[in-house]
């Protein structure tokens, strides 16, 4: 007796399919932060409506990537922490990163 499972060659394609999406220019997969962290996703888990409003509302001056990355990281984990559902920016970022996935294969 054998059991067939429908749906892993569409699942296949779709993954593919965004995979060829990410690519940047440079080769490396970036998806806007406003598409990353949506507003659904902001509004369920922050303080706030937009990525942009948590990075404005911030004691940091965030306006470039340079600008981010030289933020020391246990102070914006704790940011992060107080003003959000997340213990870290990386938790925070992973989850948001999972619902982005499961939108774009829509799971």
């Amino acid at each position: 007796m054998s059991v067939q499972i429908e749906g892993f060659e569409e699942l296949a394609d779709s993954l593919d399919s965004l995979q060829q999406d990410l690519e940047g220019v440079s080769g490396k997969n970036e998806i806007p932060m406003e598409e990353l962290f949506s507003a659904s996703f902001m509004k369920t888990h922050t303080e706030f409506d937009s990525i942009g409003e948590l990075f404005d509302s911030s004691p940091w001056e965030i306006e470039t990537e340079n600008d981010f990355k030289q933020i020391p990281e246990s102070e914006f984990d704790d940011y992060i922490d107080t003003h959000t559902g997340f213990s870290s920016w990386e938790a925070m970022l992973t989850a948001a990163a999972r619902e982005w996935l499961s939108r774009q294969i829509n799971l």
